[in-house]
C-alpha cells in the first residue's frame, strides 16, 4: 500500500518537476543564446528572459498536444527534436525559403521570421518530455514571443525580417 501511495505522490509531482526542467538556468541560456545569435545576423535586439511567457508555455507543452494556442503571443512549437538547439536550428533553416524580395507570411517561413522578427523583445519556452503521449513524439518545445511577430500589415514584414549580414558567420 505504502508502495502505490508514494508512486501516486510521484505522479502528481511530476508536472512540477518537468516545470523546473523545462526552465533551468542552462535551458533558458541555450534558448536565449541561440535566438539572440541568429537575431544578431539579422540586427535584430537581444530578446531577454520572460517568466510569464516561460510559464504560458509550461502550461501548454505540459499538456502534450501540438498544436498552437491562438494566445495573445507570438508562438512556435517543435517536437520530437533531440535537443532544444537542433529545434531552433530547424526553424531558423526556413530562411531558406523566405523571400526577402516580396516579404510577408508563409506557413513555410513563419518560424524563422518570428525568431528574427525585430519589434519582438521577451521570450518564454518550455520543454516537456511527451514521448508519444498524444501523439506528440520526444521533447515538445514551445516557445512564446513579446510582442508577437509575424504581424500581416502593410510594411511589417519589411521593416522587422531584414536579410542577415553578409560578414556575419552562421552557427
Amino acid at each position: 500500500m505504502k508502495t502505490i501511495q508514494i508512486t501516486m505522490f510521484f505522479l502528481a509531482m511530476l508536472p512540477f518537476i518537468n516545470s523546473a526542467q523545462a526552465t533551468s538556468k542552462a535551458f533558458k541560456q541555450e534558448i536565449l543564446d541561440t535566438h539572440n545569435y541568429y537575431r544578431t545576423l539579422h540586427e535584430s535586439p537581444d530578446l531577454e528572459w520572460d517568466n510569464t511567457l516561460a510559464e504560458y508555455a509550461y502550461r501548454h507543452a505540459s499538456h502534450c498536444e501540438f498544436k498552437h494556442t491562438h494566445g495573445p503571443y507570438g508562438e512556435n512549437l517543435a517536437a520530437g527534436y533531440s535537443s532544444a538547439e537542433s529545434a531552433l536550428s530547424a526553424w531558423y533553416s526556413e530562411l531558406r525559403y523566405y523571400s526577402f524580395s516580396y516579404p510577408g507570411f508563409s506557413m513555410d517561413t513563419g518560424h524563422f521570421t518570428q525568431m528574427v522578427w525585430k519589434s519582438t523583445r521577451k521570450i518564454g519556452c518550455a520543454s516537456i518530455p511527451c514521448n508519444g503521449r498524444y501523439g506528440t513524439p520526444g521533447n515538445y518545445l514551445v516557445c512564446e514571443y513579446s510582442p508577437a511577430g509575424n504581424i500581416v500589415a502593410e510594411g511589417y514584414f519589411a521593416e522587422n525580417v531584414t536579410p542577415a549580414l553578409p560578414s556575419k558567420k552562421k552557427l
